[in-house]
């Protein structure tokens, strides 16, 4: 298999059009409240290849989705894009994983003052396969009714999802699930204990954290274009290298 990343979970709850204000205050453009065939909400922040997915329910009314009720709000799910859902479930079974079955899901979509039918195929987990993170994978059987120039550029010229970082008290046995899971190139060891994956679209950062007992989606970068993330990986102060937008626990006011 080979994966890319295709969008990360904000949890909004109730407070969708909250948490999708404050993304618009930083200079991006959102997508129109809709609602998918399982019952959730959500709005998204497009990006070039990728994508911001603020979700909840709308507020004054009650939670359809159990398997999303009792989350919290804050960064919440890693996503990766795969091209064939029943290949991704048949190598994540022939991997020792355990995925559910694979589920369809559907919402309207405004496509150029049109409402189009986005579709897509999800594969999930009842059990996470890394405790701590919320993963899935989902193929876009519709993409050209997501990514289009209309929703990929924002005011603040930002619209490449740089980097995810993720803190682990044992970053080396996230990143050697992480790489068995998705089945890619080994990923590159760092001095200071940390490790890049690269995704070819997005990298994933994965750092030591001795205080936690299970790791955590810690912040994100968003960057006007992509740069070389490991020609960075010795600056400690990447945001002012590259001028990123980072979201992280702040964001959220937690």
């Amino acid at each position: 298999m080979n994966y890319q990343f295709d969008h990360l979970v904000l949890m909004a709850r109730d407070q969708i059009l909250a948490i999708s204000n404050q993304l618009a205050k930083l200079g991006f453009n959102l997508t129109q409240l809709s609602k998918h065939n399982l019952g959730s909400s959500n709005q998204l922040c497009m990006l070039d290849s990728t994508y911001l997915e603020v979700l909840g329910w709308e507020y004054g009314t009650v939670p359809q989705r159990k398997e999303i009720a009792d989350l919290a709000i804050g960064l919440d799910a890693l996503v990766f894009k795969t091209n064939d859902a029943e290949q991704c479930f048949n190598y994540l079974k022939q991997a020792g994983f355990d995925p559910n079955p694979i589920q369809d899901l559907s919402r309207p979509a405004l496509v150029n003052e049109l409402i189009q039918t986005a579709l897509f195929k999800t594969v999930r987990f009842s059990v996470q396969p890394i405790t701590g993170l919320r993963i899935y994978f989902c193929e876009h059987l519709t993409p050209d009714y997501l990514w289009f120039d209309q929703v990929t550029k924002h005011p603040n010229g930002k619209n490449h999802l740089q980097e995810i970082v993720i803190a682990s008290p044992d970053p080396e046995h996230t990143t050697d699930l992480l790489h068995r899971l998705l089945d890619i190139a080994m990923p590159q060891s760092l001095k200071n204990s940390e490790y890049l994956m690269d995704l070819s679209n997005c990298v994933l950062r994965i750092k030591p954290a001795v205080t936690l007992t299970v790791p955590y989606i810690e912040e994100v970068r968003i960057s006007t274009i992509k740069v070389n993330t490991a020609a960075n990986s010795k600056n400690s102060n990447l945001d002012q290298a590259t001028q990123d937008l980072v979201i992280n626990r702040n964001f959220f006011g937690n």
